[in-house]
């Protein structure tokens, strides 16, 4: 009766012990998936904020252009003004 009981116990915790192995190895296995995942999403938001730095840079400069006096020469002969001669 004891050696059956014994016998019982390390079939349980066997069990037990599986189980867990089991269960541990398929949370590891989706921390890997998400980490991939967030990899993933890090790279491509990366790729977008080096796409909007460019646009803003070349937003800037497109800005200090209409604000420089050249843009100002240019629009006033575009629209036919010309400078009286002295």
């Amino acid at each position: 009766m004891e050696e059956q009981r014994r016998i019982r116990m390390a079939a349980a915790i066997t069990v037990n012990v599986i189980l867990l192995i089991v269960i541990l190895t398929a949370v590891i296995i989706y921390q890997l998936i998400a980490i991939g995942v967030g990899n993933g999403r890090k790279k491509a938001m990366e790729k977008e904020i080096s796409e909007y730095t460019q646009k803003l840079e070349e937003k800037q400069n497109d800005l200090d252009y209409l604000k420089s006096e050249e843009f100002l020469l240019d629009k006033a002969f575009e629209l036919g003004y010309s400078f009286p001669k002295d």
